[in-house]
This record gives structure tokens, sequence and C-alpha cells, in this order.
């Protein structure tokens, strides 16, 4: 089991789960938590029986991108069996500020789906993303992980919500706000940057200020980010004999592996490539 915090929120977590099947049963912690889990599948589960509040439900056999979702209000447990999955947890206080200004706990924005059913792509394509951050820890772009969790959670409530759909913001950042926000970005270009970072600076909640930067700018906060990494990269790549290892530090990515698959799939070519083209 590995387990990293999610969006700057104390409470929310995700964890890549993997069980042999062997070994004592799991339950929920105690006292049960203020929020929501998200299970996403990773490889087929076979037909299982879940106790919650001392009733047995029957779980049936779970394809490869079926998600479950619980209220962790409840109290559970279950034999442990063949299981790899990622599983999202969503508390209440992040989930309300989903929906700043809407009178609503963040415990009214998800209602159970406990029977694994139809697949879900788009959660299992968020989801699938997210695993390199797992294995190679030290490396994940903070701004990338927030913004992918985000994502997460917006679209389980688009597809589970037990009110009305996210409302549309009107405007976007303050000129001030994006200016502060631009700028941070910017100056910390070879710095982990995360979501909670930037919000602070514009006195907003990570997912208010997500969704009202993407307003202002028409990008997310971590697309911008790497569009200028990018801009700077070019720069050195024309102006400068350093090697790529070097440019890819210089401009925050984690190894020259990681700066040669992010240019080659944005700008549609490899930096040594795009160098020589610019040199000729």
């Amino acid at each position: 089991m590995l387990k990293m915090g999610a969006a700057s929120d104390p409470h929310s977590m995700m964890v890549l789960y993997r069980s042999d099947g062997r070994g004592e049963g799991v339950r929920s912690p105690n006292p049960q938590l203020d929020g929501f889990l998200a299970v996403i599948v990773f490889q087929e589960m076979k037909e299982f029986t879940l106790h919650r509040n001392r009733k047995g439900i029957q779980i049936p056999r779970s394809v490869r991108g079926s998600t479950g979702l619980h209220d962790l209000r409840n109290a559970w447990s279950s034999a442990k069996h063949p299981t790899y999955s990622l599983n999202l947890v969503f508390s209440s206080a992040f989930l309300g500020e989903l929906q700043p200004g809407g009178g609503y706990r963040g415990m009214d924005m998800l209602r159970d789906a406990l029977d694994y059913g139809s697949r879900d792509e788009t959660l299992l394509h968020l989801g699938l993303a997210l695993v390199p951050a797992f294995k190679e820890p030290e490396k994940a772009n903070r701004l990338f992980v927030d913004q992918v969790f985000l994502a997460a959670s917006t679209h389980l409530i688009s597809k589970h919500s037990a009110q009305q759909p996210l409302a549309s913001l009107r405007g976007g950042l303050t000129p001030w706000q994006e200016k502060t926000a631009k700028e941070y970005l910017a100056a910390n270009i070879q710095s982990n940057v995360s979501l909670a970072d930037l919000a602070n600076l514009c006195n907003l909640s990570p997912p208010h200020f997500a969704r009202l930067f993407k307003r202002s700018t028409g990008t997310s906060p971590y697309r911008w980010f790497i569009e200028r990494r990018l801009v700077l990269s070019k720069l050195m790549l024309e102006s400068t004999n350093d090697d790529l290892a070097e440019i890819a530090l210089a401009c925050g990515f984690a190894d020259q592996s990681h700066f040669t698959r992010t240019f080659s799939r944005i700008v549609g070519l490899s930096p040594a490539a795009w160098r020589r083209l610019q040199r000729n």
C-alpha cells in the first residue's frame, strides 16, 4: 500500500492498494471519517461481501475501470480479496470547497455508488495518470497531482452528485490575483509548486483557485506552468550549448527523460530535433 496526500488537504489522500488476498480482513477506521472513498479498479476483482453497518452487501465481479463510491461515515469491513486499485479519499472540507457559497456541506455533494457498476473510462485514465507519482514520489509534480485529483473529484460529482451540478463561475481571477499567480510561477520555475501555494497567495481555496485560473487563462495552472518551462527550455536550446540534462534541471523538469517526454508530447519534436531545426 502506497499513500500520498492530495490537493494540499490534510484529510484527503490517494492510496495505491494491492493485495494478494491473504492475511486479515480490512475495516473502516474508528472513528469513521467525514468524507467519501472512491475505488478505481485496476484489475478484475472477484465478487465479495462488504459488511456495512453490520449488514452484508454482495459486491459483484468488477472489471478493470469499475468504480465504487463509499460514504466513510458508515462502519464497514470485508475479508481480504485479491485487489489492485487506486483509492481516493475526499474529505468533507475539500468537497465543500468545490461549490463555494452554494450553501452545501461537503457531504451533500456525493452519494453512495456501491455496486462497482459500469466501467468509467475517464476515471480510469485519471487514476492511471497518477500511478507514476507513487513509483517515484520525489519526482512527482505537485501541481499535476493536485490537478488530476481535482479533476477526479469534479468528474465524480458530475456522475454521482446528490445536488445540482457544480455552478458555472462567472468571471475569473481579479487582475492582481492573476498577476500574482503568474509571477509566482515564473519566479519558481525550478520549484515543485502546489495548488495550495498559488491559492494561498490569492486568498482562495485550491479548488476555487484552479477553476478561476482556468476561466481567466483558458488553461489549468499545471499546463500554464509547463508551457512557461518549455518557453525557457526553447530559449536555452537555441542560445546555449548546454546539454539536455542541464537544460532539463534548469527548467524544473525531474530529469532529461521527463523533459524529453514532455517537450515531445507538446511541441511535436524532441528537444534535440527542435534544436537542430532552429540552428539550420
